[in-house]
């Protein structure tokens, strides 16, 4: 599985924990999120994904009445978070819904940066 993650286009760092049954996949500053990539890669050792939890930096933009986290090239529509301002550059972690087209972010806690 490390491998086939490896191969992953902007792929920087990969930590696997078998006992908690947890991998993470560090991707290279201006690297584009690609959860389908992910999960394809390790279908081939034989693991599902059940969630992904991410961790960015980016910001909140708002469009046709709808409110987007935007980090780099990755645009997440957001949905059941909580109230995040719409200006300057905030830290993030939450729950991505890649089944969603676009896809979908539930942001469970957030920092604005200076």
């Amino acid at each position: 599985m490390e491998i086939a993650l490896r191969h992953l286009d902007g792929v920087d760092k990969i930590s696997i924990s078998i006992s908690k049954q947890r991998f993470q996949v560090t991707y290279k500053s201006g690297a584009s999120f690609q959860p389908w990539d992910i999960r394809e890669a390790v279908a081939k050792a034989e693991v599902a994904v059940v969630r992904f939890l991410i961790v960015a930096r980016g910001h909140v933009h708002e469009e046709g009445g709808k409110r987007f986290f935007v980090a780099g090239k990755d645009k997440f529509l957001l949905a059941a978070s909580p109230k995040i301002p719409s200006e300057g550059t905030i830290s993030i972690e939450g729950t991505v819904d890649d089944s969603a087209e676009p896809l979908q972010l539930q942001i469970s806690q957030f920092k604005p940066l200076k």
